[in-house]
């Protein structure tokens, strides 16, 4: 059921991006209140280097106080975003490379045979194309519950019990605490949050100013308050760029738009569309569970920032963020 609702989705709003990108006061009302009725934490539009809105809404999850500027909310995969990142540094650091095999890291960490496991880099980990069996519990972390499936870099699957292995990999590589390492290397960057351990990997929460500076920093290629955190090379430039032959929507762990196809979490095949038709084609995008949204676009000089729990008009992430994205054009 869940799968034909998603199917409905993706073949909705499928248009395409021809025009300019204003917020009247009246849209941005209209936006605001769309986020409202839809369960919305935090709605933030930064364009031309300045906020022109940044509302918040409802409650916090603990103590039910009203949900404001300094609280902090989850990210979900979204984060796998600001992994992506941190490997990068780590890379330019000489700490790690990603072509090497995770078990070069990890040790022997799958129920594999040696040569089967060693094929799995922390390339295929970033490019979800590790070859693991996506079809056992996604909420094991021991050994025996990775075995192969496909041959790695073969096929794309969005398997997040394999990409959980990179925080591993940062800590093993840096002989540091994944939290430290994020802290030490955006330190002065306002990028500040905790890595929070759940089901069989971490997620990042943070403020959503906290999840907009990680947009800035991304925008700007690396550089946020006259300091330079990552060189833009190669690797940041592949990171926004497809990353594989299968998913043409997918790079290092983000999701891009204006590809002619794309292969959704859940799924073992692709559609032939872009991940949000009416959008820029250049926009690229950090997504989460139950709609947490960081979408970046280049060439409007524009970062979207949505924060919250599951929308309560949309059976699924696909459907509100191209309504969302409807709306921001109407």
């Amino acid at each position: 059921m869940k799968k034909s609702i998603l199917l409905l989705a993706l073949f909705s709003f499928v248009f395409g991006f021809s025009q300019n990108i204003t917020f009247s006061k009246e849209k941005l009302e209209q936006l605001n209140q769309f986020n409202l009725e839809n369960k919305s934490r935090a709605f933030i539009i930064f364009q031309d280097g300045k906020i022109i809105n940044e509302q918040y809404f409802g409650t916090k999850i603990i103590d039910k106080a009203p949900f404001d500027q300094n609280s902090n909310w989850y990210w979900a995969s979204a984060g796998k975003s600001l992994t992506a990142v941190l490997i990068g540094i780590a890379q330019q650091e000489k700490l790690l490379n990603i072509n090497d095999s995770v078990s070069k890291y990890l040790g022997k960490w799958t129920g594999m045979d040696k040569n089967s496991e060693d094929k799995i880099t922390i390339r295929t980990l970033l490019t979800m194309t590790s070859g693991l069996d996506y079809s056992q519990d996604q909420t094991c972390n021991y050994r025996n519950c990775f075995a192969m499936k496909n041959p790695a870099g073969s096929f794309w699957y969005y398997d997040t019990s394999a990409y959980s292995q990179l925080a591993k990999v940062i800590e093993k590589a840096s002989h540091k605490s994944i939290d430290q390492y994020t802290s030490e290397k955006l330190s002065g960057s306002g990028i500040s949050g905790k890595w929070i351990p759940y089901e069989n990997g971490l997620v990042f929460s943070s403020t959503a100013k906290s999840f907009l500076q990680f947009g800035k920093l991304v925008l700007n290629k690396g550089k946020l308050n006259d300091k330079v955190y990552y060189q833009y090379n190669s690797y940041f430039q592949q990171m926004t760029d497809t990353s594989q032959e299968v998913n043409p929507s997918y790079g290092y762990l983000w999701w891009l738009n204006g590809k002619n196809s794309i292969r959704v979490p859940g799924f073992e095949q692709s559609f032939n569309q872009s991940l949000v038709p009416d959008a820029p084609k250049d926009m690229f995008c950090a997504l989460g569970k139950n709609g947490q949204i960081l979408d970046i676009v280049p060439s409007k000089n524009l970062i979207i920032i949505r924060m919250g729990e599951n929308p309560n008009a949309y059976s699924n992430m696909i459907k509100f963020h191209r309504e969302l994205w409807n709306k921001i054009l109407q």
